[in-house]
């Protein structure tokens, strides 16, 4: 029930913060903003202004400890940005999620973001405001569509030292959220010494994994590591068929359990799927068994031929069939009982087209009204490269975790913070005027961008259209046409 009251406070947020979303995105899109943020963001008497304020307003401090008219602007920028009415509802706020320091690290991050580059569509950002880090190659099971291959644990893998300084470097870029992956990261013989270290240092942690280790002892010490938010995927509602997807018998069993105990523990628990040809027609029967299971957010993602998955194309879903699951996961969003992650970029599209009553604003969260509608014209659509990134278990830098082969930088080689600045493949990914054809004249361009990944993956080219998409059913069809031309051959 706390879960639940969480997400629909934050839509209550959202909708009902009592802001003009029109006048903050003038005020935001304005040349005052910048230098605004610009000046907040100045060093004085050995740390910024912006720490100095947080500190003051948020963080509970004597307001005279900051004698300066900063004070004041900062104060409006908060309730702008946070949706707060007055200083009741600031001292309100207070007392919730907003003292935590992955909150202020996101402010600042927005901040530097907007002071860089100006208000952008999509916005542009300072650094990531998610890592998604594949821990370990290692993984206790075999799925047939897993994008890492997973298998054994590599040779080269990062030492726990160079993880810590992975994770300094994180929080030197201002970096608010990580997310573990694998392979399965509980295999990881550090899982836990990196966990803890992350959030010492002020992250929000979230963790991907397969469920099937998750005993009532372990989801205590996910807990006691700082996590917060736990995926674990589900692939059908039959047993038999979800065995099938992860290539070992009787895990079905083992990953409910571990639904169940990381949701005992108190931790905010996803169930996650992959629709495929195999599970398509069980989309609303997964939805239906997270809510039973008492899972927070059902969590539907793109299939992507890439990894394994590459030996499987033809289960992809085809146009028609993604638009009408993403329908589908539009009707569940209005019924306000779970959130809804979602990977595919044409999302918040469909929830356009639908009757636009909710949008996602990013993959992880959603909202209703004309400021849910404008923030995800800002920060919805795909993040690769923009607003996240991914890294590999030997230190290896990627755009996005589904795009495996395209290196763009090493960690043993070259900081983040550099690679993220630099890097040309991630300035194309950020120039949504580079994309071709239907997706760069598409009128939802700034909303989706479409799936960066799967026009990676299917065309060899981050620019090309992505072929999931409704509106690219031609190039879904020429795809498939040469298909049958080389069999037949």
């Amino acid at each position: 029930m706390e879960r639940r009251a969480g997400n629909k406070k934050f839509l209550e947020v959202v909708e009902y913060g009592g802001v003009n979303p029109k006048k903050a995105e003038r005020i935001l899109s304005s040349p005052l903003a910048r230098a605004l943020f610009r000046s907040l963001l100045k060093e004085h008497r050995g740390e910024t202004y912006y720490n100095q304020l947080w500190d003051a307003v948020i963080e509970g401090e004597r307001f005279q400890r900051v004698n300066s008219p900063f004070f004041y602007l900062l104060y409006f920028v908060i309730r702008i940005l946070y949706g707060l009415k007055g200083s009741k509802e600031l001292l309100k706020a207070k007392e919730g999620k907003i003292h935590e320091p992955y909150i202020k690290r996101g402010f600042k991050l927005m901040m530097e973001s907007i002071a860089r580059y100006g208000l952008t569509c999509p916005q542009i950002f300072s650094a990531p405001v998610i890592i998604v880090w594949n821990l370990t190659n290692a993984c206790n099971l075999h799925c047939i569509h897993c994008y890492q291959d997973a298998r054994k644990r590599l040779r080269r893998e990062l030492t726990t030292e160079e993880k810590k300084e992975v994770v300094d470097q994180m929080v030197e870029m201002g970096v608010p959220l990580l997310a573990f992956s694998g392979g399965e990261p509980l295999m990881a013989k550090d899982f836990y010494e990196i966990a803890e270290y992350a959030y010492s240092r002020g992250m929000r942690l979230f963790l991907a994994s397969n469920g099937t280790l998750i005993t009532r002892d372990v989801a205590r010490k996910i807990k006691e590591a700082g996590i917060k938010y736990v995926e674990i995927s589900i692939d059908s509602v039959d047993p038999e068929k979800h065995d099938r997807f992860r290539g070992v018998k009787g895990y079905w069993g083992k990953a409910i359990e571990g639904i169940k105990n990381a949701v005992r523990e108190g931790l905010s628990v996803g169930l996650a799927s992959v629709i495929t040809q195999l599970n398509y027609p069980e989309v609303e029967d997964l939805y239906r068994l997270s809510a039973d299971l008492g899972c927070g957010a059902f969590c539907y993602f793109n299939f992507i031929p890439t990894g394994r998955a590459k030996e499987i194309e033809e289960m992809d879903l085809d146009p028609y069939q993604r638009e009408e699951v993403l329908r589908k996961l539009y009707r569940f969003l209005l019924e306000g009982k779970l959130t809804m992650v979602n990977t595919a970029p044409q999302y918040l599209r469909v929830c356009l087209e639908s009757g636009g009553k909710a949008f996602p604003i990013s993959h992880y969260s959603s909202g209703r009204g004309e400021a849910a509608k404008i923030l995800g014209r800002y920060i919805g659509g795909c993040g690769a490269g923009r607003a996240y990134l991914a890294i590999e278990p030997d230190g290896k830098i990627t755009p996005c975790v589904f795009m495996k082969s395209l290196v763009v930088g090493d960690l043993r080689k070259e900081r983040l913070k550099d690679i993220w600045e630099k890097s040309e493949v991630f300035k194309t990914l950020r120039d949504r005027s580079k994309l071709q054809l239907n997706c760069k004249m598409c009128r939802f361009r700034d909303y989706c961008g479409g799936c960066r990944a799967r026009a990676y993956n299917y065309f060899g080219d981050i620019t090309a259209p992505d072929p999931g998409c409704l509106y690219n059913i031609e190039y879904w069809n020429r795809l498939h046409k040469e298909e049958e031309v080389m069999k037949a051959m």
